[in-house]
């Protein structure tokens, strides 16, 4: 391996976009522009040596001295894309025009085989360019960039630019098969279950996201120099492994790379209930879970700085917002200002952070206080060392990572939402008991005693009509909190405590609550209702919502191995989520090497071919994650901070002979997840500018 993810990820930033800016108003769409909120943001292009930064819009235009203009687009220069970049050329006055684009030149419709291998793919795109300038002798380029994966902390890294690509569902086949068969009337055939989905299968919007994301993942390990072998479990993370295998330049690669890998790309929807819990002993997640999305960017966090400046001492700076987040500052190596807040426990983290903070305080020589021996890392210990800092502009400046973390911590230990955070947990205890109590299988006498508990949805039932006797004001679970603790007990219960009486008693309160609520729903109940609440219109709502929690037990039962996430527990231990992601690794490490039925191979060679289907040829195990002396786990649709460090400390402890790389599309959160389970539409997904 020539490089690791954070340094291959940044070649392209440092190697060709930061060369391209200099001089020049950048043009950026908004999911590049999340990209670039993780290698060093708007700054990074000022420093070097862009002269403006706008948004890629067709309102947009460079003023009349501004003669040379770059654009940065996530996708194919054609249909909205293309439009856009016609409108701000022929309302600029360049001279001089640079596209980049994160699309392969074979993601372009308009670009032939033949132009691409004589060097050629973008020459017409560039004549355009020229048209629309209004001077032939003027000067354009089109080049394609990877600007793909953005690395968090060492050997984590997430794909900002398709967070919001989420694994299908079979509740989306109909959907699937309706939109496939008005796009081939004749030649249509029907889907039966996402086994048989293919990527031709799926509208056009989504299947260019898809092949964006494989030929994007193709970039990385480019810049890696390494030839993989494919692993996937669940229908999207397939989709993506066959696409990936099948591309030509990927072949190419692999045919020259030195080093090799193991990819394994696992899908979200497989296990909800490890990101929809509160349960979390890492501190990225308490961090993620309690504070707000900067400005709609589910992948990092709204900090707020104003304790830092000077301004929030007048009564009218109390409506100023100065966020800081967690992306981090001047990104030259590796980041490492979230390492402790994802690889350790919660209080370590925290003495952690203390400690860097103090440390840094202590090497400006600010006066701090150094009688007090703390017991303990509390909020305001934090905010004491911070306040030292207030006003001080050049030293934020210089130590803006580590100011921003530890006013992150703070305001996540005295937020408001503490307590509530508490509450839903017990709740989450109490339904995974009631479903390791009725669900513990076993004889007739175990069935009778099993009878006498109450199932988690009758609980439910009760937590609802509980609720709704109080006053709103005084209510301690919200309709949100119904929806996260129904995803917790669907992505957990093999669906045999499920009583069709039950549930329609559940459905029902739900109904009603939503109704009595109608004028102030919580935000994601909000999304899935709308604004014109009636019952009728709500039945078939929630019945459309159950559909999709009932889709969560249908993906397990596929599994052969893996489609149980229930530990019940015993007499002296408490029920738990068995993580789906842990079962993965710990089956990965075993020095036994057993078989992973529920694990797909894409391994495209004679050599795999033999050993998976020949072995006389060859007295040779079929290939599995692991082989390879490093494996890359990739989860479409998000990873949580415990995902990395559990993953992690299982290969640290088993000393496997491999070294491991984890990604996600995203960092996840319960109120991203659910709304990306319950509320967006993963079929036509979003590809808004």
């Amino acid at each position: 391996m020539d490089k690791t993810v954070g340094v291959a990820s940044l070649s392209h930033w440092h190697d060709l976009v930061k060369l391209k800016v200099k001089r020049a108003v950048v043009f950026c769409d908004n999911k590049l522009a999340h990209v670039l909120h993780w290698i060093g943001g708007m700054a990074a292009l000022l420093d070097a040596g862009a002269e403006d930064v706008r948004e890629f819009s067709s309102f947009e235009s460079g003023q009349a001295d501004q003669k040379k203009g770059v654009f940065l687009v996530h996708g194919p220069l054609e249909d909205v894309a293309e439009q856009i970049l016609q409108d701000i050329i022929t309302q600029s006055h360049f001279q001089y025009v640079i596209v980049l684009t994160t699309a392969h030149p074979l993601l372009h419709s308009k670009i032939t085989a033949a132009s691409i291998e004589n060097g050629a793919a973008f020459e017409d795109f560039e004549e355009q360019l020229l048209e629309w300038m209004g001077n032939m002798n003027y000067t354009s380029e089109v080049q394609q960039v990877n600007l793909f994966s953005c690395e968090v902390s060492p050997g984590f890294f997430i794909t900002p630019a398709f967070s919001e690509l989420f694994p299908l569902l079979p509740s989306d086949l109909q959907q699937i098969n309706y939109q496939h068969g008005v796009k081939y009337t004749k030649d249509a055939k029907n889907c039966d279950s996402l086994n048989d989905v293919e990527i031709t299968n799926l509208p056009e919007d989504l299947e260019i996201q898809i092949r964006l994301f494989s030929t994007s993942l193709d970039g990385l390990l480019q810049s890696m120099n390494v030839k993989e072998d494919i692993y996937s479990i669940g229908c999207l993370s397939r989709i993506i492994a066959t696409d990936l295998d099948s591309f030509p330049p990927a072949k190419a690669r692999r045919k020259t790379a030195q080093s090799r890998m193991s990819l394994l790309l696992v899908d979200r929807s497989l296990d909800l209930a490890s990101v929809v819990t509160r349960q979390s002993d890492v501190l990225l997640d308490k961090i993620f879970n309690t504070l707000p999305s900067l400005n709609d960017n589910d992948t990092d966090r709204l900090i707020d700085m104003r304790d830092l400046c000077h301004c929030y001492n007048t009564k009218s700076s109390r409506s100023v917002i100065l966020p800081g987040c967690l992306a981090p500052l001047n990104v030259k190596d590796s980041p490492s200002h979230l390492t402790a807040t994802i690889m350790k426990k919660h209080k370590e983290a925290l003495m952690d952070i203390n400690r860097r903070l103090v440390e840094t305080a202590t090497s400006e020589k600010l006066p701090l206080d150094m009688s007090r021996r703390p017991s303990r890392v509390t909020a305001d210990l934090l905010d004491t060392t911070l306040a030292l800092f207030k006003g001080k502009y050049a030293l934020i400046q210089k130590h803006l990572n580590t100011l921003q973390v530890s006013m992150a911590t703070s305001q996540t230990l005295k937020h408001s939402s503490t307590l509530h955070h508490d509450s839903v947990i017990a709740k989450e205890k109490n339904m995974l008991q009631a479903i390791a109590d009725t669900e513990g299988g076993g004889g007739e006498e175990e069935e009778e005693e099993e009878s006498a508990y109450p199932s988690a949805f009758s609980l439910m039932s009760k937590l609802l009509v509980t609720e709704l006797e109080k006053e709103r004001e005084k209510r301690e679970f919200t309709l949100d909190d119904v929806l996260h603790l129904l995803v917790y007990i669907y992505s957990v219960t093999d669906g045999s405590s499920e009583n069709p009486e039950e549930v329609k008693s559940l459905q029902d309160h739900l109904v009603e609550a939503i109704v009595k609520d109608r004028d102030c729903l919580p935000p994601i109940m909000k999304a899935i209702v709308g604004d014109k609440v009636t019952e009728s219109i709500l039945t078939d709502q929630i019945e459309n919502m159950w559909e999709k929690l009932d889709s969560l037990l249908e993906l397990r039962r596929e599994l052969k191995e893996f489609g149980n996430l229930l530990d019940p527990g015993g007499a002296m231990s408490p029920a738990s989520v068995k993580p789906l992601l842990k079962q993965i690794m710990e089956k990965i490490v075993d020095p036994g090497k057993p078989e992973l039925p529920d694990i797909e191979c894409k391994s495209g060679g004679l050599k795999d071919l033999l050993k998976s289907g020949f072995g006389f040829f060859k007295s040779s195990a079929k290939p599995r994650p692991g082989d390879a002396p490093l494996l890359m786990v990739m989860v479409i649709g998000g990873v949580t901070g415990s995902e990395v460090r559990m993953i992690k400390d299982i290969v640290n402890s088993a000393k496997p002979g491999f070294e491991v790389i984890v990604g996600g599309t995203r960092i996840n959160d319960t109120e991203s997840t659910l709304k990306s389970f319950l509320v967006n539409d993963n079929i036509n997904i979003n590809t808004d500018r």
